[in-house]
């Protein structure tokens, strides 16, 4: 039986967010739910814009594109002029504020669940002052609440700091989210997320059916992998926009799912890829029908780290990097600038189900003066 190799798309982006509103259990109000509904497709329009920037060819790829958003997100709360107005068109983000502020924190809180972990905090330089409204909206809508740090007398202490909190949010899957040196006596904050996911599937795979099967790299290259396989009932249809087929394979309680898109050809990874941007993901896994399927998975664990800096001033947002034109005076009357995006991302896929981590930091610095086919899921 032929093999496909399947292509990793997000880690925790479409996938999850495609469900969010559904799976709320606190019933909003018709205000409430609106902002949730534009926050939550802002966030797949995001999940697959970026993706377009970050994928290499016949490289894995693997990026959390819900925790670039929030980081981005609670930048976005205190920025000013050009430098919101470029944040808030990368993002897909409503001209309201109000609505982009409650978007998110009902976002973040749908995401709550026993097998899902959010958490976001600021580490502040102690002598920093930062304005009052913005610590508010902070920890009223993101739930991020303010770590001093000393980054002037020791950077690398504060940053020792930072790694020892994502490393525990993580379940102690990202190790040292912020490299040697990254921090310095010109930080002045750090915005981290952290997510980690862990959840068994609904239908696990039988250990003793995982086998050493090829894997096609290309046309005409292959791998030994460890090969998954279940014959069960899955959502499923072919995409003949796509060429390809999706296959939806869900965790147990049936709140978070995997999606898979496979390609119908080898060679074929380019081209769904630059096809995703173009298609309603939410239409296409309504379109989705339980049908018997024979499933083969390879058995994998991944690990990344990105900097993304480069990646998002290619998709517009350029003034917030520059410290001649970053205007964040909603969050200190300090000139500030991000210096740095960076992610460090994990996942696991076995027999058992998926565990997943991803962080995100954003490094603010004061100026100058002052310091099978491949597959997508």
């Amino acid at each position: 039986m032929e093999c496909f190799k399947f292509v990793a798309l997000t880690l925790l982006g479409i996938i999850l967010l495609s469900t969010m509103p559904a799976t709320t259990s606190v019933q909003l109000s018709p205000e409430d739910a609106k902002a949730l509904e534009v926050i939550t497709e802002a966030s797949n329009k995001f999940a697959i814009n970026l993706y377009q920037f970050v994928k290499e060819p016949n490289k894995n790829i693997i990026v959390s594109p819900i925790s670039v958003q929030i980081v981005l997100a609670l930048a976005y709360s205190g920025a000013k002029s050009n430098t919101a107005k470029e944040i808030a068109s990368v993002l897909n983000l409503p001209h309201n504020l109000e609505e982009v502020l409650q978007g998110h924190k009902l976002l973040i809180e749908s995401l709550k669940n026993p097998v899902l972990k959010v958490a976001n905090r600021m580490f502040v330089e102690k002598t920093l002052t930062v304005k009052s409204d913005f610590q508010k909206n902070a920890l009223q809508y993101f739930l991020a609440d303010a770590g001093l740090v000393d980054f002037i007398g020791n950077p690398e202490a504060a940053r020792n700091e930072i790694n020892s909190w994502v490393l525990k949010q993580t379940n102690d899957k990202i190790k040292d989210l912020l490299a040697q040196g990254s921090i310095d006596a010109l930080t002045r904050m750090v915005l981290v997320n952290a997510i980690h996911f862990k959840a068994d599937w609904l239908t696990k795979f039988k250990p003793e059916l995982t086998k050493d099967e090829d894997f096609h790299v290309s046309s005409t290259e292959k791998v030994k992998v460890k090969m998954m396989s279940m014959k069960n009932s899955f959502r499923f249809n072919s995409h003949p926009e796509l060429d390809a087929k999706i296959l939806e394979m869900p965790y147990s309680g049936k709140e978070f799912k995997m999606v898979i898109i496979l390609p119908n050809k080898v060679d074929g990874l380019n081209e769904v890829e630059s096809k995703l941007s173009t298609i309603n993901l939410s239409e296409v896994l309504n379109s989705l029908f339980s049908v018997t399927v024979n499933v083969k998975l390879p058995r994998f664990k991944l690990e990344s780290t990105m900097e993304l800096k480069d990646i998002l001033i290619k998709m517009g947002i350029k003034d917030i990097f520059d410290e001649g034109k970053a205007d964040l005076s909603g969050i200190s009357d300090e000139k500030l600038y991000a210096s740095k995006v960076v992610q460090k991302a994990f996942i696991e896929v076995n027999e058992e189900g998926t565990e997943a981590a991803a962080a995100t930091g954003k490094s603010l610095i004061a100026k100058l003066l002052l310091g099978g086919w491949d597959f997508a899921f």
